[in-house]
């Protein structure tokens, strides 16, 4: 369990610098109910527990699409071409912004950030969790590596534990944004980002050689084959 929780628990740590620039103006857009730090607290954690749920939902829909990839024997050549991706991106990025992406994922962002418009004056618990759920959908480079993550997973369980982890990995830089942490100064924001680029290399090796199937445990275990899963699928009940 511990090597699913720890790599997407950092990723997330290492991911949250980013979020700073895409969640923060959110987090900070979002008032707190009138109090003192346990109110500001409680409103801190009610937001993110919302992000997280939705990050976990995610995860829990890639593993079933991983499982399919899995029982089709595909989820090995998935999780190379996935892990080669990356690092396409991080040598040559001018080739991947050739790509445009399509029109309906930006309508989708703008329905989101009306309707997430509509709830920033709120204040009530139910609000901000709402809230929380809504940015947890909001397009970010980082979820979807995360998201690869939770595909490359052997089950459902563990995609969603990988995408929860992932979630709370955040937490700390957001949630000392949000409470005003002075430990969020522009030195310590600039030496986690220079980590973010060997996240991005370290989860591309961990995705090619977990493709690889090579029986290292923890590394490349050997994963289920498709025939003896889809075996295991049809045995007839006693």
């Amino acid at each position: 369990m511990i090597t699913v929780l720890a790599p997407a628990f950092v990723l997330g740590l290492l991911s949250s610098v980013h979020c700073l620039g895409m969640c923060g103006p959110l987090a900070l857009a979002v008032p707190s109910p009138p109090g003192g730090p346990l109110v500001r607290l409680r409103s801190a954690l009610i937001l993110n527990s919302g992000r997280v749920l939705t990050y976990t939902l995610l995860g829990a829909a890639m593993g079933v699409f991983g499982r399919g990839l899995q029982l089709a024997g595909l989820q090995q050549v998935v999780s190379i071409a996935l892990g080669a991706l990356i690092l396409l991106g991080l040598l040559a990025p001018r080739i991947l912004s050739r790509f445009p992406l399509p029109q309906a994922p930006a309508r989708l962002v703008m329905r989101l950030q009306s309707l997430m418009a509509r709830h920033l004056k709120r204040t009530a618990p139910e609000a901000l969790f709402f809230t929380g759920v809504l940015n947890g959908l909001l397009p970010c480079g980082m979820v979807y590596l995360a998201l690869a993550g939770a595909v490359a997973q052997v089950s459902v369980a563990e995609a969603a534990l990988f995408m929860s982890a992932f979630g709370l990995g955040t937490w700390p830089l957001l949630m000392g944004l949000k409470l005003g942490a002075s430990a969020l100064n522009g030195a310590f924001r600039a030496q986690l980002r220079k980590l973010t680029p060997v996240a991005y290399a370290v989860m591309a090796v961990l995705f090619i050689a977990r493709g690889m199937d090579l029986g290292i445990p923890y590394l490349s275990p050997a994963l289920p084959k498709a025939n003896a899963a889809a075996a295991a699928c049809h045995v007839p009940a006693e």
